[in-house]
C-alpha cells in the first residue's frame, strides 16, 4: 500500500492507480541548481567602505563574486574585499582588498567555507564616482 523503490532498472513503483516511472536510457540525468545574480552600484564616492548584499553559501558547492569596475572616469578606482560570516553579524575579511580601475575586473573566491558571504567596497578617491558591477553566482 505504499511507494515502493527499486534500483533494478530505476524504477519507482507507486501503489495501485500510481505511477510508475524508469529512465529512458541507461544512464543517469542530474542537473545543477544554477545562481546568477547582479546589481549595480553607482555614484559611489564613500572612501570608508560599504557591505553589499549577503548571500547565504551554505547551499552551494561553488561560488565566486565577480566585480566590474564600470565608471565612466578615467580615475575612478575602487577597492573591494571579501567578506565571510558563520552568523551574519561577525564578518572576517577574506579575499582583497583588490583595487580595480575603470573598465576592469576582477573575482572574488573564499578559501574558507562558511554560511554567509558579501562583498565590501569603497572609493579610492571620494572625487571619482565608481560605478561597480556586482554578481553572484553559484551552482549546488
Amino acid at each position: 500500500n505504499g511507494l515502493t523503490i527499486t534500483s533494478t532498472g530505476l524504477a519507482i513503483t507507486a501503489p495501485a492507480n500510481g505511477l510508475t516511472v524508469t529512465a529512458s536510457d541507461a544512464g543517469l540525468v542530474t542537473a545543477r541548481a544554477i545562481t546568477d545574480v547582479s546589481a549595480t552600484r553607482a555614484n559611489v564616492t564613500n572612501t570608508a567602505g560599504t557591505p553589499d548584499t549577503t548571500y547565504e553559501v551554505l547551499k552551494y558547492g561553488t561560488w565566486s563574486f565577480g566585480i566590474v569596475n564600470a565608471s565612466l572616469d578615467t580615475n575612478a578606482q575602487a577597492n573591494v574585499k571579501l567578506q565571510i560570516s558563520p552568523d551574519g553579524a561577525t564578518w572576517k575579511d577574506e579575499a582583497g582588498p583588490v583595487t580595480i580601475n575603470q573598465n576592469a575586473m576582477d573575482t572574488l573566491v573564499a578559501s574558507i567555507f562558511l554560511k554567509y558571504a558579501r562583498v565590501y567596497y569603497n572609493a579610492v578617491n571620494a572625487s571619482s564616482a565608481v560605478t561597480l558591477k556586482i554578481y553572484f553566482q553559484g551552482h549546488a
